[in-house]
């Protein structure tokens, strides 16, 4: 579930990665991490609009890449002469265009989440905050850590704690669940695959690594092809011709889909198992439907490892999963060392995205896949729908060897 309203505390005049009208009538400078849009909320509407056009000294900060996208996608280009790039590694002095006498320093590093994915270093009277945004960093993964400790310690962490959870301690990492993919490919000499994604991006290294090993060109659709128009290294390995290729990866859904190997790239379908104890991080739905363990956020003890290494004073979660509660939260956060006070209390700020998955967005919303449940839903038929994930995973099956 989302546990973040977007508007730093100590520096509510900044909000990030929300554009509702809470935050319109509090902040004046506004950050977006990266491009899925769980962390867009609001910015496509008219009231978001309206507010940013009256006040013309409002900006909108991300990645150059962020800033590329968003220029393109037909809900966000109108506010294309708002986005201002902020570079990697590089501190950025920005002042509060109500109150030229309040300013803050910010420096932003790659989260390795997806194209263009940032988190955010501020430093300034009220204190040195870190956001994460939505994150993706190896245990080993340290050279980033060592930046953001160079500046100063860090007083308040907001971060990405979807599988805050022990028993989802570790996930296949990108490498190893695509070399499964590839090794799973290799057995089909004819057949054509479907790589059902999730969102409109993070997943290019799949279609970097699978050109590269086939030489075949990866099915998308016109739009897909051109967000990469700023990232020719994954454009070369995609193609818009439908006929000629076996590999396909239109988001939301293939006209191919139907007579093809269909694999959904996804995570939290696994985590309900609550033991992530595979085999392989390729799992048998049915005959020609597959599930791949492919996440873009850190696990039980990425996240812990992160948390040790910055070892911030106060930790604000901005994702957690559904089942963790206030006391469990700060239980857990003892075991690491930290013990805060006040006890902190969280409720979700964003019912229709909870659990950090998507699942009733516009992005899903555009499939009409029946037999697609991108992991289950959060609204009225959600108990329904886990007792049917969890008969399913009763009765996993590994995928074949020969076929």
């Amino acid at each position: 579930m989302c546990t973040f309203n977007g508007i730093l505390k100590e520096y509510p005049w900044i909000s990030i990665d929300s554009f509702l009208t809470t935050n319109c009538q509090v902040s004046q400078v506004f950050f977006i991490s990266h491009i899925h849009t769980d962390h867009l909320r609001g910015l496509d509407e008219p009231t978001f609009a309206e507010y940013i056009t009256n006040n013309r000294s409002i900006r909108i900060y991300c990645s150059e890449a962020s800033r590329h996208f968003l220029s393109i996608l037909p809900a966000y280009k109108h506010l294309s002469q708002f986005y201002s790039v902020i570079n990697v590694d590089q501190p950025y002095t920005i002042e509060n265009p109500m109150d030229k006498n309040i300013a803050i320093t910010v420096t932003c590093f790659g989260s390795g989440h997806c194209p263009g994915s940032l988190m955010l270093l501020f430093e300034g009277s009220h204190g040195t905050i870190l956001y994460t945004g939505d994150f993706r960093l190896y245990s080993h993964q340290s050279n980033r850590h060592r930046i953001i400790l160079s500046k100063k310690p860090i007083d308040t962490l907001y971060i990405d704690m979807t599988f805050f959870e022990p028993s989802i301690r570790q996930l296949p990492e990108r490498e190893q669940a695509c070399q499964e993919l590839i090794h799973f490919i290799e057995q089909y000499d004819n057949r054509y695959f479907y790589l059902k994604t999730s969102a409109r991006v993070g997943y290019e290294y799949i279609y970097t690594s699978l050109y590269q090993h086939f030489g075949i060109l990866i099915h998308v659709n016109s739009e897909q092809y051109h967000l990469y128009d700023y990232l020719p290294q994954v454009q070369q390995a995609l193609t818009i011709d439908a006929h000629g290729t076996r590999l396909h990866a239109c988001w939301p859904k293939c006209s191919c889909a139907k007579s093809s190997i269909k694999i959904v790239l996804s995570v939290l379908w696994f985590t309900l198992q609550q033991q992530q104890q595979f085999n392989s991080p390729l799992i048998q739905i049915s005959t020609d439907y597959y599930r791949l363990c492919y996440s873009l956020h850190s696990s039980y003890n990425e996240i812990c490892t992160f948390i040790k290494q910055i070892s911030p004073t106060h930790i604000h979660p901005i994702a957690l999963p559904n089942q963790i509660t206030p006391s469990r939260f700060n239980e857990l956060l003892k075991q690491l060392g930290i013990d805060q006070f006040p006890t902190i209390y969280f409720s979700p700020n964003n019912f229709e995205q909870q659990i950090k998955r998507r699942y009733q967005t516009i992005e899903n919303n555009n499939s009409n896949d029946d037999n697609d449940e991108l992991d289950f839903d959060c609204g009225q038929n959600q108990e329904n729908n886990e007792k049917q994930l969890y008969k399913r995973i009763s009765n996993l099956q590994q995928p074949p060897t020969k076929k």
